[in-house]
């Protein structure tokens, strides 16, 4: 059944803007009602406790959640919980879009998977190609990154540099953030969920990705290929929180596989968007 009253957690975040941008460009022809979820600055929220009357109030069925997974899988949990206690609720999107939470110790909310009152899917979309645009000279060039975070990202246009993980030469998914907006809001209009739903604005390897940064920018990079030793050395022993080694630990997924292709990009063939 088609998801009708969507909760988007994170809405006002980096990601969580792009996808509610999608559902409101759907909103009036699919008679939705969105509603955004926004946490508030104390690291420990229980959105069990603060979110619960709201998922009730306005008869949520579907929540979509666009938020950094390794901050924030506590809450995760918590908001599940809190739509299983509530018979409208029979959609869950978890924050999937990089990597799969089982491939990290500690994400359990997949444990309720076997409960037959909802489904499930996990929104895979691979790089955010936005972070390619990191340094653009042209004006106004910073626009390029949509929402996200103003920072490098393996490419560093301004200072011709690439951080690379490994020798360079897997495949790699690569979606804009607009796009998976638009995927995803397209995703809520199907009237079943696949456990895996996959999408793809293009698929390269980071040396490819290189050669066409170099052209583009008329001169070479000075590049590092970097090792899983070398990465873990640059990481800092005792971080303070958990974004202090954040990139570095993005880096070694892709070192470890965790990115890797792995099958179909099955929402590309159930959604008409064509990124």
């Amino acid at each position: 059944m088609k998801s009708q009253s969507i909760a988007v957690a994170g809405g006002n975040g980096k990601l969580g803007k792009h996808i509610v941008k999608g559902l409101l460009e759907i909103k009036q022809r699919c008679s939705l009602t969105i509603v955004v979820l926004s946490r508030s600055p104390a690291p420990d929220i229980s959105y069990a406790g603060s979110s619960a009357p709201v998922l009730d109030d306005y008869r949520i069925d579907t929540i979509i959640l666009p938020l950094l997974r390794l901050a924030f899988t506590l809450p995760q949990e918590n908001l599940l919980r809190a739509g299983l206690a509530f018979p409208s609720f029979r959609r869950f999107a978890p924050s999937e879009f990089a990597i799969d939470s089982d491939q990290e110790q500690g994400c359990l909310f997949f444990a309720y998977a076997n409960k037959d009152t909802f489904e499930y899917t996990r929104l895979n979309c691979g790089i955010f190609l936005n972070y390619l645009g990191y340094g653009n000279r042209k004006p106004e060039g910073d626009k390029a990154l949509g929402h996200l975070a103003h920072f490098p990202y393996i490419f560093d246009l301004s200072k011709r540099t690439a951080d690379i993980p490994g020798d360079g030469g897997k495949h790699i998914v690569y979606t804009r953030t607009e796009d998976v907006g638009n995927f995803v809001a397209a995703a809520t209009q199907l009237e079943n969920w696949e456990e895996y739903m996959d999408m793809a604005g293009d698929v390269l390897t980071l040396n490819e990705v290189l050669h066409i940064a170099e052209d583009t920018c008329g001169s070479k990079f000075t590049v590092k290929y970097n090792s899983r030793e070398d990465i873990v050395a640059r990481m800092k022993p005792s971080p303070e929180n958990v974004f202090e080694n954040f990139f570095l630990k993005s880096l070694l997924v892709y070192i470890d596989g965790d990115c890797d292709v792995k099958r179909p990009f099955n929402l590309n063939e159930l959604v008409d968007i064509k990124p």
